[in-house]
């Protein structure tokens, strides 16, 4: 009887430590898990699954996302066309671009005059500016800061209706009808640290 105790206590033993060292073994052999044994108690545990899952979210999240940059689109405003020989229009709209001026204050305007070919260069070349300059006092006027709006003035270069050709006889009354889309002023907005632009 005695042996039959010590061969049950034996087989225990044994048994005990192949579970130890299975345990250990299979612990090792999965995942990298960390053991926690207990001397008093042989017991094999994985530590902190916990820890790993919340260190997988971790690896599994996106990196802060970087804001892309704004881009901003002017708007774009039909020339502004005027009588022949005048540098005042009657028909204004350019409401679109007051809002954009006054809403990006950072954002410039440049009011380029144009002329037909009809008459002395130098002449043109002066009403070129009175016209773009009339535009620029109109956004002033209606609260576009004096700093945004800078104006050229073309004269005769920039023809959208090129030169009728003094070959061609031609009244004057049809050449100023002929001309009308050359007395212009064109809107071209330009944003600091950007590349948008306008007409």
């Amino acid at each position: 009887m005695l042996s039959s105790v010590f061969c049950v206590r034996a087989t225990l033993v044994v048994l005990m430590a192949a579970a130890v060292s299975g345990c250990a073994n299979f612990a090792s052999q999965s995942s990298g898990a960390t053991l926690d044994c207990d001397d008093r108690y042989t017991r094999c545990a994985v530590l902190s699954e916990q820890q790993n899952k919340a260190e997988a979210t971790v690896q599994n999240e996106e990196a802060p996302k970087v804001a892309s940059p704004l881009i901003i689109v002017p708007p774009t405003i039909a020339p502004i066309l005027f009588g022949f020989d005048q540098a005042k229009a009657t028909h204004l709209e350019f409401d679109d671009a007051v809002a954009f001026l006054i809403m990006y204050p950072e954002s410039r305007l440049t009011l380029h005059g144009y002329t037909d070919p009809i008459g002395r260069e130098a002449y043109n070349q002066a009403l070129s500016y009175q016209r773009a300059a009339y535009v620029r006092e109109r956004l002033l006027m209606l609260g576009v800061s004096a700093a945004q709006i800078s104006v050229k003035a073309h004269g005769e270069s920039g023809l959208v209706v090129k030169e009728i050709p003094n070959t061609q006889v031609v009244s004057k009354e049809d050449l100023v009808k002929q001309y009308a889309a050359n007395r212009r002023v064109e809107f071209e907005f330009s944003l600091p640290n950007t590349m948008a632009s306008s007409n």
